[in-house]
């Protein structure tokens, strides 16, 4: 048989497996699959440590996003077993929940005026560190533990309309003063979720943590819909297996798999990161979601695709005065989030196949 007669035949067996309804192999996906979150991830954490290290050695202080965007980045990194500067990472981490270093006055304005400018900064350190790291928050006196003084802290500088006001740069950012407010407020009680009684799974109850958090539900509950990815993704942590608020936060993903910052603008890094770890948040609380799956993979792929040679992303500015032109600190904060949300999602992927494995 000659090769026309040859591919005559192969065209008509083709033609009759499909009519009698035996698939032929699915077309592969055009283009190339996302690299794994952990590879991408690896690439960033130089970066993460040495412009994290440049702004301690240049300002002095940890600012409300710098240092604990590094450390959420480099301590999520060590639990998911990438290699980092373990050395670096505690000092670090001892150094910056000592209040004196918050900003680069010191010790001369007080306790009480530093802490109350940043209630965001003892947010995201609680957030970021592990809890039992051996600290304290006046390395000076070591008289109480960083947490346990953060959250009474931040119990203490809750307004009297329930939430917590956005401090350091976030009043200049490009949203709403209000939705400043409402984000650094979410942020705030996710922070000071009760921790479980020691030995049980059992949550703690604290009366005075109770009332704070129903004052600031009461604040949250005559917002409007916010202009940011922020706003939506604290929102969805919050209450991670409210599906309506997931469906949300999906609704606002661009078709190249990004979100931006603000729900309007072109995606970037800071956004889809921060989405990425609030759906991996609401995958742990429920059920696998494929919408959420698949919007995770394409971001994942959009991250894989706009990572630069340094293993940062550039990030526009968050600040409505520099008019969307890319600044360190945006690029840095992004980068920092892609980080996070990258691993968060591999976290929770790799603990949803171990169950099934198991099942």
């Amino acid at each position: 048989m000659n090769a026309a007669c040859r591919l005559t035949v192969l065209v008509m067996m083709a033609g009759s497996f499909h009519l009698h309804g035996i698939a032929a192999e699915p077309a592969p996906h055009p283009g190339p699959s996302p690299a794994s979150p952990r590879a991408i991830t690896a690439r960033s954490l130089p970066f993460l440590k040495e412009k994290g290290q440049d702004w301690i050695d240049d300002r002095g202080c940890v600012s409300c996003h710098q240092v604990p965007s590094m450390l959420w980045g480099l301590h999520r990194a060590a639990q998911s077993g990438l290699q980092v500067d373990q050395k670096h990472l505690e000092e670090t981490s001892k150094w910056a929940v000592d209040w004196k270093n918050w900003n680069q006055s010191g010790d001369k304005e007080g306790l009480q005026k530093v802490a109350a400018a940043n209630t965001a900064t003892m947010a995201f350190l609680l957030l970021a560190l592990p809890s039992e790291l051996p600290a304290a928050a006046d390395s000076s006196t070591g008289s109480q533990h960083w947490a346990d003084s953060f959250r009474a802290l931040l119990l203490e500088h809750q307004q009297k309309d329930g939430s917590w006001k956005a401090g350091g740069q976030l009043p200049l950012s490009k949203r709403p003063a209000r939705e400043n407010d409402e984000v650094s407020t979410m942020w705030a009680l996710l922070a000071l979720e009760p921790l479980p009684v020691p030995g049980t799974a059992k949550p703690s109850t604290n009366p005075t943590l109770t009332s704070a958090q129903k004052r600031a539900d009461t604040f949250l509950a005559t917002a409007a819909s916010g202009q940011s990815i922020e706003w939506y993704a604290t929102r969805l942590l919050l209450h991670p297996e409210d599906e309506s608020r997931r469906d949300a936060l999906l609704k606002l993903q661009h078709p190249d798999g990004s979100w931006g910052w603000l729900v309007a603008e072109p995606g970037d890094a800071y956004g889809t990161g921060l989405a990425l770890y609030a759906l991996a948040k609401s995958q742990s609380s429920n059920q696998s979601d494929p919408a959420a799956s698949e919007a995770a993979q394409r971001a994942i792929r959009y991250l894989n695709d706009t990572q630069r040679p340094d293993g940062s992303w550039l990030v526009p500015s968050t600040r409505g005065r520099d008019k969307n032109k890319p600044i360190p600190t945006s690029t840095y904060w992004g980068t920092a989030w892609a980080v996070v949300g990258l691993l968060e999602w591999a976290a929770g992927s790799q603990a949803a196949a171990a169950t099934v494995s198991h099942d």
